[in-house]
C-alpha cells in the first residue's frame, strides 16, 4: 500500500496509506527513492507559522496532504501518450513526501545516470535559487552578497560561481554553514548576524562594490539590515519566503538610494528558463563538477521516523542542511 507523510493538524506530523490516482494517459507512476525536506518551508506550514491574509494561508489548510516538494524515484509505469520517459528511468519530480506518485511525465526531469540520486534531490531548491542568479545578473556582475548558508543560501552560492560571479560574500551565523559554501564556491564569509556587519558593508557599498545582495532568510530583520547595507542604485532579491510578508517593510534606504527589489519564486519563469531547462543546467553542472554537492545532506531518516525528523530540524543544535527521507526499505512494492 503507498504511504505518505502529512500533517493532519497544526504541529502533527503521521505517515499514512494512501490510494494513488489512476494513471492517464499523459502520466507515469514513480516509485520514489528519496525525498528531500524542505525545512524552512514544511516547519512554517506544520507550525502555522503565517499571517491569516498571506499566500501561505491561501494554500496551506488542515489536515495538508502534500508535505515536501522534491524527490527522485524509478518510473515503474507509464500513460499510453508518453514517449519521453520509459520504465526504469530515474527522474526528479516537486512532490510530496510519499513512497509512490502518479504525476504528468511533463512534470518530471530525467536524471543522467552519472549524478547521484541523493544529489539529484537538490534539484528543486537549486531551481529555486536559479531565480536569483538570473535576477540579479550573476553573469554581468562581479561581486554578490547572499545572506543566509542554509539550504537555499548553498544552492544560491553555487549558482554564483557557475556564473563566473569573481567575489561571492556569503554570511550566516554557523560556521557549519559557511564552511560548506566556501566548499560550493564562496570567496568570502561573514560570521554571525548580518547587523554587526552593515556599517562596514555600507563602506564597501558605498563605492558600488557590491551591486547585488540575495537575501535568503525570509527573515523582516534581515530585510532592514540589507536595505542598510545597499549601495546606491543597488538590487536586493527576495529569494526566501516568509510568512510575514507584511513585515518586510521598506524605509528611506528604498527611496534615498533608488534600489531596485525584486522577489523571486520558484513558480517564476524568467527569461525563457523553465523547470526543464534549469534542471538539465543544474545536471549539467552537477556533472562536470562545477556545483559541489558534496557533504550537503546531513541527515537521513526512515518516513516511519518522520515526526521525529521534524521534531529533531526543529529542536536540535546539531548542524544541520540537507535532511533526507530515504523510501528504499519498506516500500518498493505497490
Amino acid at each position: 500500500m503507498p504511504k505518505r507523510i502529512i500533517f493532519p493538524r497544526k504541529g502533527e506530523v503521521v505517515l499514512e496509506n494512501f490510494e494513488l490516482p489512476s494513471l492517464q494517459a499523459q502520466d507515469v507512476r514513480i516509485r520514489t527513492r528519496y525525498s528531500l525536506m524542505s525545512i524552512g518551508t514544511e516547519t512554517t506550514i506544520l507550525n502555522q507559522r503565517y499571517d491569516a491574509d498571506t499566500h501561505f494561508a491561501a494554500r496551506f489548510t488542515f489536515p495538508q496532504l502534500k508535505t515536501g516538494m522534491q524527490a527522485v524515484g524509478d518510473v515503474e509505469e507509464i500513460g499510453s501518450h508518453v514517449k519521453d520517459l520509459k520504465i526504469g528511468d530515474h527522474v526528479f519530480m516537486r512532490m510530496a513526501h510519499g513512497s509512490h506518485q502518479v504525476i504528468a511525465s511533463s512534470e518530471c526531469s530525467l536524471i543522467p545516470d552519472t549524478v547521484d540520486l541523493k544529489e539529484a534531490c537538490w534539484c528543486g531548491l537549486a531551481k529555486t535559487a536559479f531565480r536569483a542568479a538570473w535576477t540579479g545578473n550573476y553573469s554581468s556582475i562581479n561581486q554578490v552578497l547572499i545572506i543566509g548558508a542554509g539550504a537555499v543560501g548553498q544552492m544560491a552560492v553555487r549558482w554564483a560561481s557557475t556564473f563566473g560571479v569573481e567575489s561571492i560574500l556569503i554570511n550566516d551565523l554557523s560556521s557549519f554553514r559557511l564552511e560548506h559554501a566556501v566548499r560550493g564556491g564562496a570567496t568570502g564569509t561573514l560570521s554571525g548576524n548580518i547587523k554587526s556587519h552593515v556599517e562596514r558593508l555600507t563602506q564597501v557599498t558605498n563605492k558600488n562594490e557590491i551591486p547585488v545582495i540575495v537575501d535568503t532568510t525570509g527573515n523582516p530583520k534581515v530585510f532592514q539590515y540589507a536595505l542598510a547595507a545597499a549601495p546606491m542604485f543597488g538590487r536586493i532579491v527576495v529569494l526566501g519566503d516568509t510568512g510575514y510578508p507584511n513585515r518586510q517593510c521598506l524605509d528611506s534606504n528604498f527611496m534615498s538610494k533608488g534600489l531596485i527589489i525584486q522577489a523571486v519564486h520558484d513558480s517564476h519563469n524568467l527569461g525563457g528558463w523553465d523547470q526543464p531547462s534549469i534542471d538539465r543546467k543544474f545536471f549539467t553542472h552537477v556533472i562536470d563538477g562545477s556545483f559541489n554537492l558534496s557533504g550537503l545532506i546531513t541527515h537521513e531518516f526512515s518516513p516511519e521516523d518522520c515526526s521525529e525528523a521534524y521534531k529533531f530540524v526543529q529542536n536540535s543544535q546539531e548542524n544541520i542542511l540537507g535532511v533526507l527521507y530515504d523510501w528504499n526499505n519498506d516500500y518498493q512494492q505497490f
